[in-house]
């Protein structure tokens, strides 16, 4: 393994780069500016405000960041107790350990050689060959550092029946049962979250358009939006209605299942 693959990650804290992060700000205040400009028509205004509201809403995205990447490896966990539950119910004596390493090669067929399950269970294989680091531990170690109940719960059982008992695959199968079932829910939620986040959106949308559209028509009729002090009031409001519903759309969305 390369160094790059050796790294032990916390999943439950953001890995974005430092550019990365320079590029989302950049995005966001540029965005933020845009909108701003928009209900002021006023450039200091959509400067000043898109570079210190972008302060906000990165942060706002590196955590949506972590919290996808998060999921994602729980996707990639599901399909790798699919693998080694079929692997052990083969039969003629497979050891977990077994089938730990037989489903790096499956997982390295699914999905890429930089992909986070390929990486973790790597290290898990590596550690168990070269330092003779139990397997159980590794999970333990992933289940932290991942902050995935899934993870957590299978480690937890892995420690509990490890050498006690003859039903070591029927108890794993039941294992993947579960969390496949738990993963399959919360996708089904998250497909309606999804949807219900879309339409939010276009909601929030809906009054930059017509902004445009009405200030493009010509004959004066938002000049008073842009030039009165009544104006800037009721741009003000309107600045603070779509923020506050974006704020609220995006916290509604944050179901954890």
């Amino acid at each position: 393994m390369d160094e790059k693959n050796k790294v032990r990650l916390k999943y439950y804290e953001c890995n974005m780069t430092k550019g990365q992060h320079m590029l989302a700000y950049l995005f966001f205040s540029v965005m933020i500016g845009v909108v701003l400009f928009i209900y002021y028509r006023f450039i200091p205004v959509a400067v000043i405000g898109g570079f210190i509201i972008g302060i906000w809403q990165e942060k706002n995205y590196s955590q949506t960041v972590t919290k996808r990447r998060q999921e994602k490896l729980r996707l990639q966990f599901k399909e790798f107790l699919e693998i080694i539950s079929i692997s052990i119910s083969g039969g003629s004596g497979r050891s977990m350990e077994n089938a730990v390493e037989d489903s790096l090669r499956e997982l390295q067929m699914i999905y890429n050689q930089d992909s986070d399950i390929v990486r973790e269970i790597a290290l898990i294989v590596s550690d168990y060959r070269h330092a003779g680091i139990p397997m159980v531990k590794g999970f333990e170690e992933l289940g932290e550092r991942s902050d995935i109940d899934d993870v957590l719960s299978f480690a937890a059982i892995y420690k509990t029946i490890e050498g006690k008992t003859s039903d070591f695959g029927y108890i794993i199968a039941q294992t993947r049962d579960i969390i496949k079932d738990k993963v399959e829910i919360a996708m089904e939620i998250q497909t309606e979250i999804n949807s219900a986040k879309s339409e939010a959106y276009m909601m929030l949308v809906l009054p930059l358009v017509l902004v445009i559209m009405m200030s493009t028509m010509g004959s004066g009729f938002m000049d008073s939006l842009f030039t009165t002090a009544i104006g800037r009031i009721a741009a003000t409001v309107g600045v603070i209605c779509t923020f506050v519903s974006y704020v609220i759309a995006t916290r509604a969305a944050e179901i954890d299942v």
